[in-house]
This record gives C-alpha cells, sequence and structure tokens, in this order.
C-alpha cells in the first residue's frame, strides 16, 4: 500500500508532504487506546508500539533507542537475540516529566543514564 501523498503550495513553491498509511495511523491510535487504559488501570510497563505512541516517536525509532541503551526497558526472551521487549511507565512518565519540569529539551541517552544510575543507587532494577 502507497504512502498518501499531498502537495501543498505554501506561498514559496509547493511542499510534498508524506503522511503514513490509514492501517499504520489505525494502529498507532489502537496502540495509544491501550497505553491511556494501561496507565490508568496502573499496568507497570507498556509495549514498545504503546510507549512509542505516548513519546509520538515511531516504534522503529524506539526500538533502535532500547537496542542502543538509550532508553530503559526489559528484555523477555531465552537467551539470542530473541524476545520481547517492554517498557516501564515509571520510565515514559519520569522522561515526559523531566522534559515538562526542565523547561529545556532532553536527550534520551543521557536522560536514560541517570535514571539507571539512580535507580541502582536506590538498589531497584531498572
Amino acid at each position: 500500500m502507497q504512502d498518501e501523498v499531498t502537495t501543498v503550495a505554501d506561498g514559496q513553491g509547493e511542499t510534498t508532504v508524506r503522511r503514513a498509511p490509514a492501517w499504520r495511523e489505525s494502529l498507532r491510535d489502537v496502540a495509544l487506546r491501550n497505553a491511556l487504559r494501561k496507565r490508568e488501570a496502573g499496568v507497570p510497563t507498556l509495549s514498545v508500539p504503546e510507549a512509542a505512541a505516548l513519546l509520538s516517536v515511531s516504534q522503529e525509532h524506539l526500538y533502535r533507542l532500547i537496542q542502543a541503551g538509550g532508553f530503559p526497558a526489559v528484555r523477555l526472551g531465552m537467551g539470542g537475540k530473541q524476545g520481547r521487549y517492554v517498557v516501564p511507565a515509571k520510565a515514559v512518565d519520569a522522561l515526559l516529566n523531566t522534559a515538562a519540569t526542565s523547561g529545556a529539551c532532553v536527550d534520551a541517552g543521557e536522560w536514560t543514564k541517570q535514571w539507571q544510575a539512580a535507580h541502582e543507587t536506590l538498589g531497584e532494577v531498572a
């Protein structure tokens, strides 16, 4: 299925805007609804698509961050590279709160290092 393409005149020429296919937007909407429902119920973990929807990034980008150690997650699997990641809901909330209260751009990789260090100091598992 092709991406939807729209050409917009912006006064200085035309700009082509690519939108995600409708099915992808639908999946993202479902993930966001699930994430909000889990938040309300106090569920401690989110799937990667749910966390990505809350952070307004693609799930592919969040997977790359997680695999590079740039965002906290738990890999559930039996050795090797296979498994499923879950993201602590507290991590998503803490990152967003840090950005909101600092009033500045927060680097997720640096924030993750600080978050992990703080939780290791407290004797918690990140």
